[in-house]
Formats: C-alpha cells, sequence, structure tokens
C-alpha cells in the first residue's frame, strides 16, 4: 500500500484512455475492470478489441470482447478480456 507520504502534491499523470475497434476509435471518460464510459455518446458495435491506455507517455494494451452492441443511450459498455 502507498502511504501519504509517498503520493506527491505536485504531480499529476496525463492520462488517455481509448478503444479500437472495427477500423474505428472511440475516447473513454472511464474504466473498470469489466466495463468502461464512452467519452461521447456513440454506437459500438459488438466485436473483438483493444483498449489502450497511456500514462505520461507509457502505454499499456488490452485486447477485449464486446458482447453486446453499446447504443447511445446505455450507461456503461460491458467488456470480456481475451
Amino acid at each position: 500500500m502507498i502511504s501519504d507520504k509517498e503520493i506527491r502534491s505536485d504531480y499529476s499523470p496525463i492520462v488517455a484512455m481509448r478503444l479500437e475497434a472495427n477500423g474505428k476509435v472511440w475516447g473513454i471518460a472511464k474504466l473498470g475492470p469489466d466495463h468502461f464510459v464512452p467519452m461521447d455518446r456513440v454506437e459500438i458495435p459488438a466485436g473483438r478489441g483493444e483498449i489502450i491506455m497511456t500514462v505520461d507517455g507509457e502505454e499499456r494494451r488490452w485486447k477485449v470482447r464486446i458482447p453486446n452492441d453499446f447504443l447511445p443511450f446505455d450507461n456503461d459498455v460491458k467488456i470480456l478480456h481475451e
């Protein structure tokens, strides 16, 4: 666990998250272990894709499957890790 003494008050990471799937890219506002919230109200078809998270220039990628179509009135996109 990180103690309060180890947390720098003068540091704020630069974080960017996106989903790449079906030849398109969608911004991610929030990411959880089994879902994410898109940046905008969009349609995302079911299928395979990759979530890319960049923190201070360091990139991490996860292959995921979206089991159901996501429609603009839905709240979050369910994901399964591959």
